[in-house]
């Protein structure tokens, strides 16, 4: 039981840091746009 917890926390933690790394690259995305409208 334990080590099922503890598997989903790291699922947990690998989703979100996934998120934190799509985040970053709309960020990117968007700065390069920014970038040719000017």
């Amino acid at each position: 039981m334990e080590q099922r917890k503890c598997e989903n926390a790291d699922d947990t933690k690998q989703i979100a840091d996934d998120t934190k790394q799509i985040a970053d690259d709309t960020k990117q995305i968007e700065d390069d746009t920014k970038q040719i409208e000017d």
